[in-house]
């Protein structure tokens, strides 16, 4: 009779509520739940090896980036500065975020406590909202440089403003992790339990602002920015059609469509599976190892694709733009690995005309300015050497009057 009085106390000790719970001894109790400790050593292995990939992998390719836009000085621009903080926010995520992640997993109680409690939140918040935020930024830049004038772009002076400020924003807009949260412990019969508890008042309605944010807006700024650059794209093929040319726009918004699915698709992946798991964590009834199996899986999922997301970012911003995959083979530290002769995974989708053009290398001169006549031969010679051999060769007779121009310069013609 007693043991089954024992087993009657357990049952109604897994439905009380934490409030009821801290108006009793529950010293006095076992603990009402399945004790773990630690995940198994083959689930340990798995997610680690699958973790560490994600991870070093997206170190490396972050790093390439940021290696190719400080040691070029011709690559500094706003659209590169741009890329560049993305690559900057991405590699800090990668280096820190996953490994407090794989922690909570595979412990069953919160071994990171009060320090781990206030700022693991704080920290995963901010450096994913800025990531969020730098790239709305890179869209909004492309969507500048295609389909609107220059004085919608951002300037040079701008950028750093703008990407400082997406921090602070950031940083501000992750504070109730840190404030609304509070490592506690509980001493059971048989187990002193240690987790990390949240005001549900206030991060109960901040987990759907911080889905908003990490999901829905950046899908939706990308979604508009892609598609305002095609259809302006579309508008210029048409009217140059028309008048029998268009072939480079045409090319453009192919490419632009290209990028535009590799944009989208990724971000659908690794962005919704977090959605779902929100709102099913919202949606659980409040029982004993209601998040144990299938919720334990999914909340595992849909991090791990979050930090898969940071992974992608380079190859899609930066691997598929033919000023980088030309800076890659030149660069000091980079060149050996001969990334700019990989062809990226959208180039399986070009025509074989499109693939012969991206090869030609001719040059192409555009006039700068015509030089006066019965100039000096000095001028004559200066003006020669300012010109590469490999590029172009021609004479000048000096005692001709000529109007013809000396000084040229290579336009580069990048794919847009």
């Amino acid at each position: 009779m007693e043991e089954e009085d024992n087993n009657d106390d357990i049952r109604f000790t897994s439905n009380w509520s934490d409030e009821y719970l801290e108006n009793i001894n529950i010293s006095e109790y076992p603990f009402p739940n399945n004790l773990w400790h630690v995940k198994p050593v083959r689930e340990i292995v798995i997610k680690s090896s699958m973790m560490v990939i994600v991870a070093v992998f997206g170190i490396f390719l972050n790093i390439i980036i940021l290696v190719i836009i400080m040691k070029n000085r011709w690559l500094w621009n706003t659209s590169n500065y741009l890329v560049g903080n993305l690559a900057f926010m991405d590699l800090l995520t990668l280096v820190f975020c996953p490994w407090f992640m794989l922690v909570r997993d595979f412990y069953q109680n919160f071994v990171l406590k009060n320090f781990g409690c206030r700022f693991e939140g704080f920290m995963q918040a901010s450096l994913l909202l800025a990531s969020v935020g730098a790239v709305m930024l890179v869209s909004y830049d492309r969507l500048a440089a295609a389909a609107m004038n220059s004085e919608a772009r951002i300037t040079k002076k701008a950028a750093p403003r703008l990407i400082i400020g997406t921090w602070f924003i950031a940083a501000a807009l992750s504070l109730p992790w840190t404030f609304k949260r509070e490592y506690q412990e509980r001493q059971w019969l048989d187990f002193l339990e240690m987790y990390c508890a949240e005001d549900a008042r206030i991060l109960g309605v901040y987990w759907h602002v911080l889905l908003t944010l990490l999901v829905w807006v950046p899908l939706g700024v990308m979604v508009l920015t892609y598609g305002a650059i095609i259809w302006r794209l579309e508008c210029s093929a048409r009217e140059l059609s028309s008048r029998g040319g268009g072939r480079t726009i045409r090319r453009a918004r192919a490419r632009a469509m290209r990028i535009t699915a590799c944009v989208l698709v990724t971000a659908l992946v690794c962005r919704l599976p977090y959605t779902a798991l929100i709102y099913w964590r919202n949606n659980m009834t409040e029982k004993i190892n209601a998040v144990d199996g299938s919720f334990a899986t999914m909340w595992f999922a849909a991090n791990f694709l979050m930090y898969l997301n940071c992974a992608a970012n380079p190859l899609i911003y930066g691997f598929t733009n033919p000023r980088f995959r030309n800076a890659m083979d030149r660069t000091p530290g980079v060149a050996c690995f001969k990334f700019g002769n990989w062809c990226c995974a959208c180039s399986m989708f070009r025509r074989p005309d499109a693939l012969s053009n991206c090869k030609n290398t001719d040059k192409i001169f555009v006039i700068e300015n015509s030089p006066r006549p019965n100039k000096k031969l000095s001028r004559v010679i200066k003006n020669m050497l300012n010109i590469k051999k490999e590029s172009v060769e021609f004479s000048v007779k000096v005692d001709e009057v000529t109007t013809k121009p000396t000084k040229v310069m290579t336009l580069k013609m990048d794919n847009i």
